[in-house]
């Protein structure tokens, strides 16, 4: 049967067609008995004889015909001419929200206003047991009197049988394969898939929260958040790439509206948003704050622990009261005691999951290479990488050991080898996902999927790799590893009491853990206590991790005025390891021939450090020290870009920023101003929300 303008259906007669998806056509007709315009959806031609296609047409239309919401488009009625189905819709004028943002920008409150509707109609699907799973910006109208209506349930499942009796059975897991398969859906859809539909998995209210979440990201931003050149990059980056913050996009978005946002598109949907209704609440309460005037941005930080910051900027030094952690820094730490501590922290680690225990040779290969990695050095990396792959061989079950594989090719492509990071990073995602895939609790593997998003390709998320790493902490408090990498995110973003807790939790689970130790001496530096920072790390070896030993040790040096020590250091340091890996060597020699009169001396160890440096994991301090470099210069534009570049790597550490006094010729400079303005307002959202 043909249709056309005239034809007609019953009671229906067709207008003129109206639109067209990779499953129906869809024609606007007039109800004569009613007087009224309908939408009228029909299978393609193409799809009549597909079997899959005719289950999900009459899913849709059993599914959505369940939903009477304002906020949802109604289903009159299913019936069927000459042997072809159709649905009769209500008739939406207006236009979809992909073709309304493609217009005309849509503004914050207009977003807002928007985004509570859908969660509206999506909490009144789910409360009826019905998950969409295909939320997009096209399967959303909005009408000529602006009122919004979520279409085409045409992908969705029932979490709960059809209530008055009925029976009808879905398959749950059609999506992905057809999603990925069907001509004309990979566009639409795959750019809004959660990483759980990615991955296939069971599929419950939260991946609409997810989907949810990166439409609401796109009416703000007018971009997607993981859009990428392919299907296949764009898969990628759902599973494995944090979106840019929205403030980089829109200049005046409230803060609670970001963390909404962030709330929803986290990857571990157990730490996402649990409910619509959650997110609707907060969507809701923020709308009430805008119209009863009140600005979110104006909510006063709470000051972090044992801060007594002023309106100034200035920021205080921490009490120097440290003798308990003096006396951990001081501490020396035997092989005999690694290796007993290794074994009594990761003997048993397999039977917090996993009740079959690992091959014993596949385990004995484990724990040996658990303890090479205790240091960070190029070559117990190579030696470890090569062990725990043994390892996996010997025992392709053996989840512990996959998820130890993917942190050692990281800490490959984090310090040593940038140029190979693509191939290893992937190599390191395969190796967590096939631990997660054995083992889903498995707190091991939850921790290095936060140390796999924070890099340099990634642009440090510091907010999502720290709900990975409380995710693991939740699985298993005592995991030392943990706390160490949280601590280390903490004081990299300038929340410095927060990173020495962390650190101070990580030590006293596990002592040996040195390179947790050695971070306190890095938040000693920050905290302008160069003689604390120096005695802590003057008691840590220098194999543990060559470029950042060598680069604290010396700055503490120069921050106090020994200057030829300093030099000493670093000309020893790099006589044995000539690499410089990211170039941190180079850049404090920049900043010590800077402060002493030679400037052309320092100009080239400021080119040789950019030229070797550039891409590492850790080039954020080399850019730091670099701004240095050009304040002690008094050349304060490039000083400035290279802390903006420091700032946008992953360290943006305000407190340190604000009481370097080798910064302290840009204390008057304008774009100085304007920038710490800037960094003392992320620091102040950090301090609340992180």
């Amino acid at each position: 049967m043909s249709v056309v303008a005239g034809t007609k259906l019953g009671r229906y007669q067709i207008r003129s067609k109206i639109g067209q998806g990779g499953m129906g056509e869809v024609y606007l007709a007039e109800d004569t008995t009613l007087r009224r315009p309908v939408a009228i959806k029909f299978i393609s031609l193409d799809s009549m004889g597909n079997e899959e296609v005719n289950k999900r047409f009459l899913r849709e239309a059993q599914i959505a015909a369940q939903l009477d919401h304002p906020n949802i488009c109604t289903v009159h009625e299913v019936a069927d001419e000459n042997g072809r189905s159709f649905i009769v819709m209500q008739y939406v004028e207006g236009e979809t929200l992909d073709a309304r943002m493609k217009r005309k920008p849509l503004s914050t409150s207009e977003s807002v206003d928007t985004a509570s509707a859908i969660a509206d109609a999506l909490t009144e699907a789910h409360n009826c047991g019905i998950i969409h799973r295909d939320i997009k910006p096209a399967n959303i109208m909005i009408t000529i009197r602006n009122q919004v209506k979520v279409m085409d349930f045409g992908l969705a499942r029932l979490s709960q049988p059809l209530g008055l009796g009925g029976n009808l059975e879905i398959d749950a897991e059609a999506s992905t394969q057809a999603l990925l398969t069907t001509p004309g859906t990979i566009v639409g859809t795959v750019p809004y898939m959660s990483p759980e539909q990615v991955h296939g998995q069971a599929l419950d209210a939260r991946t609409d929260i997810f989907s949810f979440g990166v439409v609401l990201y796109q009416m703000l931003t007018g971009v997607q958040p993981f859009a990428a050149e392919s299907p296949a990059g764009i898969i990628s980056a759902i599973l494995t790439r944090e979106p840019s913050a929205v403030s980089d996009f829109v200049k005046h978005c409230p803060l609670e509206l970001e963390r909404i946002i962030r709330k929803c598109l986290v990857k571990d949907r157990a730490l996402r948003y649990q409910t619509m209704s959650d997110a609707r609440t907060d969507l809701q309460k923020l709308r009430v704050g805008r119209e009863q005037g009140s600005s979110v941005r104006a909510i006063q930080p709470t000051a972090e622990p044992h801060s007594n910051a002023t309106v100034s900027g200035d920021v205080p030094k921490r009490p120097a009261n440290i003798s308990r952690r003096a006396a951990f820094a001081l501490a020396t730490v035997v092989l005999a005691a690694m290796l007993v501590s290794a074994y009594a922290l990761f003997s048993n680690a397999w039977r917090k999951t996993n009740d079959n225990p690992p091959n014993s040779v596949a385990y004995d290969t484990y724990l040996h290479a658990k303890v090479l990695m205790s240091s960070e050095n190029r070559e117990d990396n190579e030696s470890a990488t090569k062990l725990l792959e043994s390892a996996v061989g010997t025992d392709p079950k053996f989840a512990l050991a996959w998820t130890q594989l993917a942190r050692a090719y990281y800490i490959k492509s984090f310090y040593y080898t940038p140029e190979e990071s693509k191939e290893l990073n992937l190599k390191a995602e395969f190796a967590n996902e096939k631990a997660l895939s054995i083992d889903p609790n498995l707190a091991e593997a939850h921790f290095v999927r936060g140390l796999l998003l924070w890099t340099h390709g990634n642009r440090f998320p510091h907010a999502q790799t720290i709900e990975s790493y409380k995710r693991a902490l939740l699985l298993d408090p005592k995991l030392d590893e943990a706390h160490h990498q949280l601590g280390l995110v903490y004081f990299h973003v300038g929340l410095l009491d927060k990173g020495w807790t962390e650190i101070d939790k990580a030590v006293a689970i596990n002592p040996s853990n040195t390179l947790a130790r050695f971070r306190f001496g890095v938040i000693n530096l920050y905290r302008g206590q160069y003689e604390e920072a120096l005695s802590v790390f003057k008691s840590t070896p220098l194999e543990k991790n060559p470029s950042l030993w060598a680069f604290q040790t010396a700055t503490a040096l120069f921050q106090l005025g020994r200057n030829d020590e300093a030099l000493s250091l670093l000309d020893k340091y790099l006589h044995d390891y000539p690499k410089d890996e990211g170039g941190v060597g180079a850049s404090v020699r920049a900043m010590i021939f800077a402060k002493t009169g030679k400037p052309h001396e320092a100009e080239a160890e400021i080119a040789h450090a950019i030229a070797i440096g550039k891409d590492f994991g850790h080039f954020h301090h080399t850019a730091y020290n670099i701004a240095s470099a050009y304040a002690l210069l008094n050349k304060p534009e490039q000083a400035v870009q290279w802390l903006q570049t420091a700032a946008d790597d992953g360290f943006p550490c305000y407190p340190l920023f604000a009481n370097d006094a080798n910064l302290k010729g840009l204390r008057g400079d304008e774009r100085f101003i304007a920038f710490m303005t800037k960094l003392k307002q992320q620091w102040e959202r950090y301090n609340n929300t992180l």
